[in-house]
Formats: structure tokens, C-alpha cells, sequence
């Protein structure tokens, strides 16, 4: 069996850890992303479609992310491949709806306010809520911002990784002639 040298990232770490973090970080990250937007569906009232669409993106991370976890601890070049193709899919789509998300955030910004306020009429408490939208929609904006990039490093280990599972099955088949002729000088 050939030499294959192992790929890094963070420039020590061997991307097969890098899979199985990042597999298990999709599972954690995606389960909890779901329970919550689920919790917060309920409690929604209005437009539930962008929430919706979150909860099933990050719902199909969490299961397809058994694929990498499963590829990372057999090495097994087939799942990493297919776990690289779903997740660079589930980004685009992830962008997309997280897009969509912030545009109704920032359209439907009274509308969260209003609910706030309720019954009220005190300007304490309008000042409050104001405040309060304004910060949940940097928290929100900050938020999608960092899963990106995540996902987007992610990306780049699984694509790494599975460059370097090929590189491996090449190397098996490499034969070695070690009886060939030497020069007549």
C-alpha cells in the first residue's frame, strides 16, 4: 500500500477529525435549530413560512449529517462523497431561505412590535420593544452570518477529505515494477 500524506485544516488537525466534528456539530446544531424553531412555531402567529423552511433546512442537517459521521469513522470514500454533495445542496438552499427569513424579519418589523406592546400604552414599554426588535434582528442577522460560515468551512473539510479518500483508492492500485530492466551502459 502508497504513502497518501493526510490533508490538514487549522493546520494541524487531519481533515477526517474535521468530518466527524463537523458531522457531529451538523447533528447537535441542526436537532437544537429544529426543537427550537418548532417551539417558536407554535408560539408564532402571522407568516410561519420562512420559520417553516428553517426548521426542515436544518431538520435534513441533522439527518444527513449521520452520512459524513458514518463516512468519517468507516472511511468510506462513497458517504463522504455523497455527504459533501447534500451539504454543499443544503447550504445553497440554507442561504437562500436564511435570505428569505431576513427579508420578512426586516418587512415585518411593526408587526413584532405591536405584539410586543400588546395592550399598553406606555411609552417605556414601546421604547422597550423597539429596542428589544432591533436587537433581535442584529442577534438574527449575526446569527445566520456565523452558520454560514460554518457550513461553508464545513464545505471545504468534507470536499478536502473526500480528495484525500480518492487519493487513498488510487494509491492501492499503483503497482510497483520492481523487476524492470536496468540500462545497458
Amino acid at each position: 500500500m502508497a504513502y497518501v500524506r493526510s490533508r490538514k485544516f487549522c493546520c494541524c488537525l487531519p481533515v477526517r477529525f474535521g468530518v466527524f466534528v463537523i458531522a457531529i456539530l451538523g447533528m447537535a446544531g441542526g436537532g437544537v435549530i429544529t426543537v427550537a424553531g418548532i417551539m417558536q412555531a407554535t408560539k408564532t402567529s402571522g407568516n410561519k413560512l420562512a420559520l417553516i423552511i428553517q426548521i426542515i433546512i436544518y431538520g435534513l442537517l441533522a439527518l444527513l449529517s449521520i452520512f459524513g459521521l458514518i463516512g468519517a469513522i468507516g472511511k468510506i470514500r462513497g458517504f463522504i462523497s455523497a455527504y459533501f454533495t447534500m451539504l454543499t445542496a443544503l447550504l445553497a438552499f440554507s442561504i437562500c431561505s436564511g435570505a428569505y427569513s431576513l427579508y420578512r424579519l426586516f418587512n415585518d418589523k411593526q408587526g413584532a412590535i405591536d405584539d410586543c406592546i400588546g395592550d399598553s400604552d406606555s411609552k417605556l414599554q414601546k421604547t422597550a420593544c423597539e429596542k428589544g426588535a432591533g436587537l433581535m434582528r442584529g442577534i438574527m442577522v449575526g446569527l445566520f452570518i456565523v452558520v454560514w460560515l460554518i457550513q461553508i468551512w464545513g464545505c471545504f473539510i468534507v470536499n478536502s477529505y473526500s480528495k484525500q479518500l480518492w487519493e487513498e483508492e488510487d494509491a492501492n492500485y499503483v503497482r510497483k515494477d520492481t523487476e524492470a530492466r536496468r540500462p545497458q551502459w
